[in-house]
């Protein structure tokens, strides 16, 4: 055979077998692509899938944007060790392992070494780093070589997780709420939960192991998306003084369980809402909502809706007489005792309300509520038409209904006791909130508000909703009848059961109640809960208080357990409250803005008084804290030096600027007087280790 055609073999040889080869590929490509199509997807979509993953819940915070309820994101580093080729990955290793030693201590350069090179070895393409570190962590950790190029570059693999934080700890815990997976979300966590829980993204997430998966792209998982901010009606300061005010009293009388809310008389904002529960430990602890969840009979709180319901019926004026039976008369088959044997026998309804007289109550209501079914709907009707027989509809979920006896509905139920009884507080059931929202009507010249925690919702963009004031009655009772109840709380706290709480620093008004709380049981374990309920200043309310004490030892009255914690308050409030001090002392403002002598204070507030009152001033000042002296014709304003580490000197200041300055630096203050700082228990200078301080004022 010639050499040409030997050569024509060939190239047909060679021909033949390319386009044999081609042939094959060519089927193959159909067969995976049309015939076994659908296998080959559906074993794909198991190691590349969308994953939904839920943003980050939006903050909470209070009246004045302090952050009382966050989210804190906490990252896991791991790496996929056959990312890198062997050339960069061994080229990085000895100093990678170098700055891990550094990061994370738990292993020396070596065995960080040796542990990477066998996870590089076994193909570990989740090796740990790192977990639940911080995101200024993380960053330094990023920084590392090999990490440093990402996740395809390095096998950089960032797991980003979450966790919810109150940086107030305790304060108004429960009230803000919890948030837990695959639990019923409580407090505000669970009514705002639609807004504050965010939007849900969609990720591309790869299989790299059974049930591991990771973001198929390299995505900066700082930043995620995140829910709506939620702006409260709660003070800080207010919240803290309420807090320690009541867990004081609790303690000592080992009470099961208290409460106090503090709520804006003109608005309905609630303020301050404390609920401390005793845990098995002994500690108290806000575990349950009582101020909005827990429904008990009132007691004697509850005699001011029967007397006003007398007062606006036109049956009853505050002298009308009425016989105290020296404290003690039966109804039909039960006989009803006051709270303290006496020998008042002709009295009037002034002092049996203000001497919190069951009995004198109680003949009243009998009187003129009991003798006839028109009566009897008539006290039901008078009662609802104060909104009583309604809930507060405050922002959290879990309120009972009031029950109050309705004599068509309750008949069963009904019997000739229950006039009597009901007119103070017993055979019937209402919330503390409730209640309070009933005296803060009365405070609020007849305008009943409905209770709101929350301001307004915000989002990155601005305010998405905002919450005014909602007015639920207009009017629950007519002038007169409302001027004669505050006159009768008023005199409560003056001449009756509460004279004790009787203030030099402000005017209370309020009611005592001290409720038996198994009254069928025998009297050697009877137990009680102890209240009071009012506002102040009592002449022109600013705000609204009910404090609750639950089963106290020892003493259980309301005028002894709950209104001495309701007059701290009040005191403290109306020290830090310049407004209100102002008003309480009778001072008049010209006296107050004409700053006579040296000042010190919060530079914005010294300055917006001084612009309002058009007084010239000198700004050389570059701090928060500054003192204010008079300098020729012009005020002059230069900083004022705080120390963190040391005990400052607070002299000159207000009452509230020197609290607030020195309960941060860690000192428990005591005030003493009113007024400006002219004198402190402890030399400026000294070393702050949470001593005890008096600051005396005049």
């Amino acid at each position: 055979m010639d050499k040409k055609k030997e050569l024509l073999i060939r190239a047909y040889l060679v021909l033949f077998f390319f386009i044999a080869f081609a042939g094959i590929i060519a089927f193959r490509v159909i067969t995976i692509s049309m015939i076994e199509g659908d296998k080959w997807r559906s074993k794909g979509a198991h190691h590349i899938q969308w994953k939904s993953q839920e943003a980050d819940r939006g903050s909470i915070y209070s009246d004045d944007h302090s952050l009382l309820v966050t989210t804190l994101p906490f990252f896991d580093v791991r790496m996929d060790t056959k990312v890198a080729s062997d050339y960069e990955f061994f080229r990085n290793l000895d100093s990678l392992a170098w700055g891990l030693s550094r990061l994370s201590p738990r292993y020396n350069s070596y065995e960080w070494k040796n542990s990477l090179s066998i996870a590089r070895k076994q193909s570990n393409r989740y090796f740990s780093i790192a977990k639940n570190i911080n995101a200024d962590d993380l960053d330094k950790f990023k920084s590392l070589p090999l990490l440093r190029k990402g996740r395809f570059g390095g096998g950089l693999i960032i797991e980003r997780k979450s966790t919810r934080e109150k940086p107030y700890g305790q304060l108004a815990s429960r009230t803000l709420g919890e948030y837990r997976e695959n639990a019923d979300k409580v407090g505000l966590e669970g009514y705002f939960d639609k807004f504050l829980s965010g939007p849900t993204e969609q990720k591309l997430m790869k299989e790299i192991s059974t049930g591991v998966w990771v973001p198929l792209h390299d995505l900066d998982e700082h930043e995620a998306e995140k829910g709506d901010d939620i702006h409260t009606t709660i003070n800080i300061i207010m919240q803290d003084i309420a807090h320690n005010a009541l867990h004081e009293t609790l303690k000592n009388y080992n009470a099961k369980e208290g409460t106090v809310v503090v709520m804006e008389v003109e608005t309905g904002a609630i303020k301050a809402m404390v609920n401390l529960n005793q845990s098995r430990s002994g500690k108290y602890e806000e575990l349950y909502n009582c101020a909005v969840a827990k429904s008990t009979e009132p007691g004697s709180t509850f005699k001011t809706a029967s007397v006003l319901a007398m007062l606006e019926d036109g049956l009853a004026d505050l002298n009308t007489g009425v016989d105290l039976g020296g404290g003690k008369k039966k109804f039909y088959d039960r006989m009803m005792y006051d709270s303290k044997p006496h020998t008042i026998h002709t009295s009037d309804l002034r002092e049996a309300f203000e001497i919190s007289s069951n009995v004198g109550v109680a003949s009243l209501a009998h009187k003129h509520y009991n003798h006839s079914s028109e009566q009897r709907k008539m006290f039901y009707k008078r009662l609802c038409s104060f909104g009583l027989c309604d809930v507060s509809g405050v922002d959290i979920l879990g309120e009972p209904r009031p029950f109050i006896k309705d004599p068509e509905k309750n008949k069963k139920e009904w019997y000739g006791t229950t006039v009597p009884w009901m007119s103070h507080g017993y055979e019937m059931h209402n919330t503390p909130l409730q209640q309070l929202m009933f005296y803060n009507a009365i405070a609020n010249n007849g305008k009943m508000m409905k209770p709101y925690l929350v301001n307004e919702i915000r989002n990155k963009t601005g305010t998405i909703k905002k919450f005014q004031p909602v007015v639920i009655h207009n009017r629950i009772a007519s002038e007169a009848s409302i001027n004669a109840m505050r006159e009768l709380l008023e005199g409560v706290v003056n001449r009756g059961t509460a004279k004790n709480i009787r203030s030099e620093i402000i005017t209370i008004a309020g009611k005592t109640g001290t409720t038996r709380v198994d009254y069928s049981m025998p009297d050697e374990v009877k137990k009680y809960n102890a209240s009071f309920a009012g506002y102040f200043p009592a002449d022109r309310p600013k705000y609204s208080i009910i404090v609750v004490v639950y089963e106290p030892k020892g003493a259980y009255y309301g005028s002894s357990v709950a209104a001495p914690v309701f007059k701290e308050i009040a005191e403290k409030y109306t020290i830090i409250d310049q407004n209100m001090y102002a008003f309480a002392s009778n001072v008049q403002t010209e006296e107050m803005i004409h700053l006579p002598g040296r000042i010190v204070g919060h530079k914005l507030d010294l300055i917006r008084i001084m612009q309002y009152v058009q007084i010239g001033y000198k700004d050389k000042s570059r701090s928060n804290w500054v003192e204010v002296d008079p300098f020729e014709t012009r005020m002059l304003v230069e900083n004022k030096k705080i120390s963190k580490s040391s005990l400052p000197d607070v002299s000159g200041m207000g009452a509230r600027d020197a609290v607030y300055v020195l309960e941060n630096l860690g000192f428990q203050v005591d005030v003493q007087g009113v007024g400006k700082v002219y004198k402190q228990s402890l030399t400026p200078g000294i070393e702050n280790k949470g001593q005890e301080i008096k600051i005396y004022l005049n």
